[in-house]
């Protein structure tokens, strides 16, 4: 369907993006799906992934979240991200880095755990260092799409 409909990003800190688009694709909790003109409502939860918008022209750009939700309505789509920064503005080397800490500490976790006890108390759990090694290591594939 040809055409474009208005798009908000808005994470806690600032609002990402503005603007018209004639696609959104989204990482949505039960599926990736797409958006384009003319949709039906709907709002669903967003997953740590990749949302791409096309721009009117056919430009495309790639977005890294880290989850959220996304409301479309008939007179446009709102995305409230967690967090959410375009390919080019991420800095590769701090997202390698965070890459290899979260596997370190995963590493170190899961070799230091003898008891259940032990792993009730810690202070970081192991889910909370696998969400930071996926947000990382996300944040590397979207910024190898930079244009």
């Amino acid at each position: 369907m040809p055409g474009t409909f208005p798009l908000e990003i808005v994470t806690p800190t600032r609002i990402l993006f503005q603007g018209e688009v004639e696609m959104l694709r989204a990482p949505g909790t039960l599926g990736s799906f797409q958006v384009f003109p003319g949709h039906a409502p709907l709002i669903s939860t967003l997953e740590v992934g990749e949302i791409d918008i096309r721009l009117p022209g056919g430009k495309e750009r790639a977005i890294a979240t880290s989850g959220g939700f996304v409301e479309v309505l008939r007179k446009g789509v709102t995305v409230l991200a967690e967090t959410a920064e375009f390919a080019e503005e991420i800095d590769k080397a701090r997202a390698e880095q965070a890459v290899a800490r979260a596997k370190q500490q995963l590493e170190h976790l899961r070799t230091t755990a003898r008891v259940k006890a032990e792993a009730a108390t810690r202070q970081v759990s192991d889910a909370e260092v696998e969400m930071a090694l996926i947000r990382a290591l996300n944040r590397l594939r979207v910024a190898q799409r930079e244009h």
